[in-house]
């Protein structure tokens, strides 16, 4: 799978700095740059989520897909941020098998690179705090 510049860059917002668009009237979260709510229609605006949590539940990879070989097993949990908000990521740095209610911390990890260009993918993963 080869990886999209233009896919890196619209999403930039969140994989690197944690940035959602909120509505503040009715309180949805989008990871996408959408500038009215599609519910309400109100105007969003850009909120940095909290990069601290505690891990609600995981569970591992073994057999993962094509172009992250070099990461399997790979763990993947929910996590509940500070502010309540609830985030699907990648767990990095697991020594030991993860344990639910675990404070996790995000980090800026590596997640992929295309054989085939080179480039190299990233985003923020959490790891036990």
């Amino acid at each position: 799978m080869e990886i999209s510049p233009a896919h890196i860059w619209r999403n930039k917002h969140y994989r690197y700095r944690f940035e959602v668009n909120v509505c503040p009237k009715c309180g949805r979260a989008f990871r996408e740059n959408v500038e009215r709510c599609p519910k309400c229609g109100e105007r969003t605006t850009r909120v940095r989520l909290p990069l601290n949590g505690k891990l609600l539940s995981w569970t591992k990879i073994v057999q993962v897909p094509d172009g992250y070989e070099d990461f399997a097993p790979m763990y993947v949990g929910l996590v509940e941020l500070e502010d309540g908000n609830r985030v699907i990521a990648k767990l990095v740095d697991v020594l030991e098998e993860p344990k639910e209610g675990q404070e996790v911390e995000a980090v800026l990890r590596r997640i992929r690179v295309d054989g085939q260009s080179g480039l190299i993918e990233y985003a923020l993963c959490f790891r036990p705090s």
